[in-house]
């Protein structure tokens, strides 16, 4: 049975990963959405939400060319208000706090089930925010809820790591060949580490590790 309040809104979804794009079109359609068009990066959608009217955007939040924070904080400028639903295998509280900041509605792992999407979509379409259950168990309430310093500068063991050779001026593909994971990953933690430092240049981010000593080899 489909909800009313879903049949027949209209949706885009912008994500890089194809396989994963159809298949989200095939669920969102089945549900009574209807998926008007599809992009692999923000820039392209940006243009497209100029000049068309969406209900609802679908949008992954490690992209190519414009990640999904800095997707919302454009809407935000262009005074587009669609309400976003974030989609991410990332779980990290402080990119899920980051989203919201932003202007995100909702927030869904990549793993969530058709049930979990139509509880997103019936709270967003009707101005609530949404996050999946199982992104907000006690420790991750608990870190969301800690001070803004803790928060903001709360980077992973891995993150650490990666961030030690980005100091290095090693490029992705060496990193990853490091560490023994794919480029693919070193390229998430680079954007991850990169939102929640809340820096935008490799030079911000030396000082700043520099000066919080963010990484075991940094001395202040």
């Amino acid at each position: 049975m489909k909800s009313e309040i879903i049949n027949g809104k209209s949706a885009i979804i912008i994500d890089d990963h194809l396989l994963f794009t159809n298949g989200l079109t095939g669920i969102l359609e089945d549900i009574g959405l209807k998926v008007h068009s599809t992009f692999s990066n923000a820039k392209d959608a940006i243009t497209y939400l100029k000049n068309q009217n969406v209900d609802i955007i679908f949008s992954d939040i490690n992209m190519p060319i414009m990640d999904g924070i800095q997707f919302c904080k454009r809407l935000k400028k262009l005074q587009i208000e669609t309400p976003v639903i974030m989609l991410s295998m990332y779980e990290d509280a402080n990119i899920i706090k980051e989203s919201f900041n932003h202007g995100a509605a909702g927030y869904l792992s990549k793993n969530s089930d058709r049930d979990e999407i139509i509880k997103a979509l019936t709270n967003c379409l009707n101005g609530k925010e949404f996050v999946n259950k199982n992104l907000l168990k006690e420790d991750k309430i608990s870190s969301v809820n800690k001070d803004k310093y803790q928060t903001k500068y709360s980077l992973s063991t891995r993150e650490r790591e990666v961030l030690e050779h980005i100091l290095n001026d090693e490029k992705n593909s060496a990193i990853a060949g490091l560490l023994k994971i794919s480029k693919r990953t070193v390229e998430t933690h680079r954007k991850n580490i990169m939102v929640k430092l809340d820096v935008k240049t490799p030079v911000a981010l030396a000082q700043l590790a520099i000066k919080h000593k963010l990484t075991t080899n940094l001395k202040g």
